[in-house]
């Protein structure tokens, strides 16, 4: 497209300013059919995040552009508007929430990440046996119970509905957050129905017969380094990266090498036969990491006492001590506040906040309603407990 270079600033606004017009008669019309859609998906039970259809309509429209320099700032354009177009079907539609006294997992698949002797193992097995309405029988080889490599294949499981449940690390006491575990859940259409405290262990096992003088390569989850820094330091080791720490585990088991060792759990000595040669390796002996239970339904419990949310705000001086004081007017305690950045689109960044309520209590609702004037998006992840559960050895 070639430019006049007669024309002056002011014009070319004039052009840019009919151009908009016509885009907001374009977009409401285009929001007046997406009502009719979040209306057919309210009486059918569809899903709001259709990702397939989403690249579908991204990949047809960018197959038009015709000056092919504009064709990535268009996809980002065509991507915003496929994100109001959720959030306006999740205005109209409003969350399906299912009020109950206990969560029951009576023929539910559970998913968790890694394998048998992991962490996230050991929270899924006591979160069980702690639960009431569960048969204990037969629990360790229960065939309802996935395990899957990554916490990316673990969220879309539970989105896809393959799963109905699932166990997800979110942030440890010591090395902070599990850094993709917010934005998997942010992305897809999942809740947050419970939270578990988890108090970790961490300790230095290697195949029977080894010794620590044999060691020369440790193999644990990267998180698992960074809580055992201190130990480390004093070791002339090589740290091998694995995605969880009982696949560590079960790795040296199946090297069967004395110069192997790994950082896990006591449970994966008789898991997969192996030696402890240093216990409780933490830098700090009070280590604990949270664990969500998500699932692909929005479950409440009547105690529910916990709220996490999502937002962003405008780019605008004083916006976010705004949206912060709404929690100061409505006498809520947040509990935790941080930052995460938005994808594609560089610079800019969403809230993750973590504050005490319940979603039926008024003063929660009407904060919430104030958050979401401030904000130009919100996401309620979920209102749930905070389990204190007795660890089943």
């Amino acid at each position: 497209m070639g430019i006049n270079k007669r024309l002056d600033l002011g014009e070319i606004r004039d052009r840019i300013d009919e151009i908009d017009s016509k885009l907001v008669e374009l977009l409401e019309e285009r929001l007046a059919i997406v009502q009719e859609v979040a209306q057919f998906k309210k009486q059918t039970g569809k899903k709001i995040f259709d990702e397939i259809r989403e690249k579908e309509v991204v990949t047809k429209n960018l197959k038009k552009v015709k000056n092919m320099e504009l064709s990535h700032y268009i996809e980002i354009i065509f991507k915003d508007i496929m994100n109001s177009s959720k959030e306006y079907q999740k205005f109209k539609i409003g969350i399906n929430t299912k009020y109950v006294n206990d969560l029951d997992f009576f023929d539910k698949k559970i998913g968790y990440t890694g394998v048998p002797g992991s962490y996230a193992y050991e929270v899924l097995i006591n979160l069980l046996k702690n639960n009431k309405k569960f048969d204990e029988k037969n629990l360790e080889n229960n065939k309802n119970i996935f395990n899957f490599k990554s916490h990316k294949d673990l969220v879309e499981a539970v989105n896809s509905r393959k799963i109905d449940i699932a166990i997800l690390p979110i942030e440890n006491s010591i090395v902070g957050e599990v850094r993709d575990s917010i934005d998997l859940i942010n992305k897809k259409s999942i809740h947050i129905i419970g939270e578990v405290q988890h108090k970790i262990s961490h300790n230095l096992l290697g195949i029977k017969g080894s010794k620590i003088e044999d060691i020369k390569n440790i193999y644990s989850h990267e998180q698992a380094f960074m809580q055992c820094s201190e130990f480390l330091a004093n070791h002339d080791w090589k740290l091998n990266k694995m995605s969880n720490t009982a696949i560590g585990a079960k790795f040296v088991s199946e090297c069967k090498n004395i110069e192997n060792a790994c950082i896990a759990n006591k449970k994966t000595k008789e898991m997969y036969d192996l030696e402890i040669l240093c216990e409780n390796i933490n830098n700090e002996k009070e280590n604990y990491t949270r664990f969500f239970v998500i699932s692909n339904e929005n479950i409440v419990l009547d105690k529910s006492d916990k709220i996490s949310i999502v937002t962003s705000v405008n780019d605008k001086s004083g916006a976010l001590v705004e949206l912060l004081q709404i929690f100061y007017e409505y006498h809520l305690n947040m509990v935790n506040l941080k930052s995460r950045p938005r994808e594609s689109k560089p610079w800019e960044y969403y809230f993750y906040i973590d504050f005490e309520g319940n979603i039926k209590n008024e003063n929660v609702k009407m904060a919430l309603e104030k958050i979401r004037g401030k904000s130009n998006y919100l996401q309620i992840l979920g209102n749930y407990k905070v389990y204190n559960l007795q660890l089943n050895q």
